[in-house]
């Protein structure tokens, strides 16, 4: 599954034939995160640092972030605990940390 932005939707390719994918919700999940060195591990194996002022609880309770710069991406239940083992509030802002750092989370407040 690939972006093709000319068409503006995902598209999958199996030898020449090439076909066009309705994404409901999310077209990647987040499966992992290492607060170590703050990076998420995505549903297409890909990793990418943790984007903190992105995420967002949804209405079924699941967190939300925004990856690969613009497209949105679900926790898994695994991945929600460890992002949430990694979450402080300090003087009522919420922190997650994040390979040494500590990124404000306004969507988790």
């Amino acid at each position: 599954m690939r972006w093709a932005e000319v068409e503006q939707t995902f598209v999958v390719q199996l030898g020449a034939f090439r076909g066009w994918l309705e994404v409901e919700d999310t077209a990647f999940f987040v499966t992992a995160y290492d607060a170590a060195t703050g990076e998420l591990e995505l549903s297409d194996r890909s990793r990418e640092r943790l984007a903190a002022a992105t995420l967002a609880v949804d209405p079924d309770d699941a967190l939300r972030c925004t990856v690969k710069g613009r497209f949105a991406a679900r926790f898994t239940r695994a991945a929600q605990a460890q992002l949430l083992e990694a979450v402080d509030v300090d003087d009522g802002a919420v922190v997650v940390r994040a390979g040494g750092e500590r990124l404000r989370a306004p969507g988790l407040s």
